[in-house]
């Protein structure tokens, strides 16, 4: 029993870790202030025209990608649940149930079905949930299940004599949990009992899904199991230890086939479809807010969170990531470059490298304690230049190949087998015979080149912010500069820069950009 406590110990432990350090999507924050609305939001749904429909306490929000309006409900009640089918946007709240039209101006428009009904509703009912197969239209309530027929414009009442806690939709079959009796799915109209096994019966079942081993289904905080015929089992999977940690309040299954819960206090967590951990995304990694009541993948694979505070929208598709060191671990990143399967940073720490395609912390390579300037790969080896001099990298290894302090930046020059860098006190020139070494300063040029360009026949351009543009003319053996015109064709300023460009030089500063 104590190892089983320390076991999962570990595995918490070891999530937390793990999750500290990841690569991050961009998140999209929407405040109350900026859709207009109140805090909480109980579900998303979203149009054909790609419109974004919320069910927030306030009423309808409604989001074209630009500009948010609210529609309150008719009762002013809270919406509880929103889906959109076809040309019509269903909202399920207190006490009532309908559709809202688009009108020829572009506003929308209620129409109640509550009217329909033979039966009237039960005292205080709320629609949680909205599903739809076929011609049907479901909407969920803690009492009964509403069954809509849109083409007859008729109902069908599901009753229960116990609180039917959930509904489900897996593909066209539609299952409900019915608070101690088990879960039940539809067949010909009849609702039929799958299983009555104590979990079902008395647990919190937050979803189903299809999976090769059964019906998976995931719970609030007892993780996940499989229903293989009768059999009741955990699903064997290291992942689910972490699930079991965790609070569950909803999830959605993705159009990849991987999972995203939505937790009332740890965010967001996504499984993959084999139950390996992928991502966890909290407050401390970009969230707004903790508590997820609502999870929604729209047709560009964005995840929208309905939050308890907000809304928030995950670009999981974009070609960025973005890594917090929210602990100031790495520092401020000054130079980074891909190679041979790794990422490099350059910080004012030191340099520091992880895996390119795995979620970790970056490893501190040894010796590298300072400011980084610049990562190039050249000739197939990367070269960092730092305020200790030149490093030669390999691996989690990085040789000092020359001791020059400063190095700016390294350029190579052409047809030959030389590289020049420019150095705190001057360019400097390092030559690769078997291995990159330090060959000489270049004489007769004293300044910092952070800034420099080669453009051809031996010139050389500096920009120094302080002291101007440079003209230099060095020998064919890059050892002495034979002469040094300050350029009078540019002003000097601060934060200007000067690169070479498809063989233009250009200069940029403060009143705009030139080319020699």
């Amino acid at each position: 029993m104590h190892f089983i406590n320390k076991y999962s110990f570990l595995i918490v432990v070891l999530f937390a870790f793990v999750l500290n350090a990841q690569e991050l999507p961009p998140i999209e924050i929407y405040n109350p202030q900026t859709y207009q609305g109140d805090t909480q939001n109980w579900s998303i749904s979203q149009a054909e025209n790609k419109f974004i429909y919320v069910a927030n306490n306030k009423g309808l929000l409604e989001y074209d990608g630009s500009n948010w309006n609210v529609y309150p409900s008719p009762n002013e009640a809270i919406i509880r649940s929103v889906k959109v089918i076809g040309d019509y946007i269903y909202t399920g709240s207190y006490m009532e149930f309908g559709y809202w039209m688009k009108t020829s101006l572009g506003t929308l428009t209620y129409n109640s079905l509550i009217p329909k009904l033979d039966n009237p509703l039960i005292e205080d009912e709320q629609v949680w949930k909205i599903l739809s197969v076929e011609n049907w239209v479901l909407f969920q309530t803690l009492n009964r299940i509403y069954i809509y027929d849109t083409i007859k414009e008729s109902f069908n009442i599901i009753e229960s004599e116990v609180a039917i806690t959930k509904m489900y939709q897996i593909d066209e079959d539609i299952y409900f949990q019915s608070l101690g009796q088990g879960i039940f799915k539809f067949e010909n109209g009849q609702d039929v009992l799958v299983s009555n096994n104590e979990i079902f019966k008395n647990g919190d079942v937050i979803n189903l899904f299809e999976s090769e081993e059964g019906l998976l289904v995931l719970t609030a905080n007892q993780g996940f199991y499989v229903l293989s015929g009768t059999k009741l089992i955990p699903w064997g999977r290291p992942v689910n230890n972490v699930v079991k940690e965790l609070n569950v309040y909803c999830s959605d299954r993705l159009n990849d086939g991987s999972f995203a819960l939505g937790t009332i206090s740890d965010g967001l967590i996504h499984i993959s479809q084999e139950g390996e951990l992928l991502q966890s995304l909290n407050q401390a990694h970009g969230l707004s807010n903790n508590t997820v009541l609502s999870i929604f993948q729209d047709k560009e694979s964005n995840i929208w969170l309905g939050l308890d505070n907000g809304i928030n929208c995950i670009n999981y598709n974009s070609a960025y990531r973005i890594y917090n060191d929210n602990i100031g671990e790495i520092g401020t990143v000054y130079a980074s470059q891909v190679y041979k399967g790794n990422l490099y940073i350059g910080t004012n720490q030191g340099l520091y490298v992880k895996g390119v395609n795995e979620y970790a912390n970056f490893n501190y390579i040894e010796n590298t304690a300072g400011q980084v300037w610049c990562l190039v790969v050249i000739d197939d080896d990367l070269l960092c230049g730092h305020n200790n001099g030149t490093f030669l990298v390999n691996g989690e290894q990085a040789t000092l190949i020359s001791e020059i302090d400063g190095t700016w930046d390294i350029k190579p020059i052409e047809n030959t087998n030389l590289l020049l860098q420019g150095n705190y006190n001057g360019l400097n020139v390092l030559e690769k015979t078997d291995v990159w070494a330090f060959r000489n300063k270049i004489g007769g040029f004293d300044n910092s080149s952070r800034y420099f360009a080669i453009l051809k026949d031996s010139i050389i351009f500096v920009s120094h912010e302080y002291k101007g543009v440079y003209k230099i003319n060095v020998d064919s053996n890059f050892k002495l500069a034979k002469s040094v015109i300050q350029d009078s064709s540019v002003a000097k300023g601060l934060n200007a820069s000067l690169v070479k460009y498809k063989n233009q030089i250009i200069y940029g500063y403060k009143e705009g950009v030139y080319y020699y």
